[in-house]
């Protein structure tokens, strides 16, 4: 199968090895976080404060089952993209799910260095709640589970363009 997508917590590294993996096999890349913020015409964090969580994943979820792309494609989805077993399902119909798993500390780190955001889902908790809630899901959707423990991301993109067996 000619595409993959993209699922892992916030600040996995989704959007980034993705981008640097279809630029290496010469495929489209698609990010359905960008692509809402274009329907909405404002960040993504405004549609969410606007919209609220729930009526957030319904749109998430239309947009990903919008996506019918026959072209050779990588796929970044929003970290609560799992929320949604139609979604999930459409998916894995459509490509290979791939689970960036970046230990929990790495996270911190990398949530951290970026500019703020709104996280679907995050509670009183904090990460660490989300990270439960959503580990289960990742792991069951998923087709492969790339460990990520320190690499950079063109050192991800390599690990994730052998592990899913796709020659450039």
């Amino acid at each position: 199968m000619k595409r993959l997508t993209l699922i892992g917590m916030p600040g996995s590294g989704k959007s980034a090895v993705g981008r640097i993996i279809a630029t290496r096999l010469g495929w489209e890349f698609i990010d359905t976080d960008l692509c809402i913020e274009r329907r909405f015409g404002r960040k993504l964090q405004a549609v969410v404060d606007q919209v609220g969580a729930e009526e957030f994943g319904r749109i998430e979820e239309e947009t990903v089952l919008g996506l019918v792309s026959e072209r050779p494609a990588v796929i970044s989805t929003g970290g609560s993209v799992v929320y949604s077993e139609a979604a999930m399902r459409h998916l894995a119909s459509i490509s290979t799910v791939v689970f960036l798993d970046v230990p929990l500390p790495r996270l911190h780190g990398h949530i951290a260095r970026q500019a703020p955001r709104g996280i679907v889902g995050m509670g009183d908790g904090g990460l660490e709640e989300l990270y439960q809630k959503r580990f289960e899901l990742y792991h069951r959707y998923a087709h492969s589970i790339v460990l990520l423990h320190g690499e950079n991301l063109e050192e991800a993109a390599t690990r994730v363009i052998a592990q899913c067996d796709i020659s450039t």
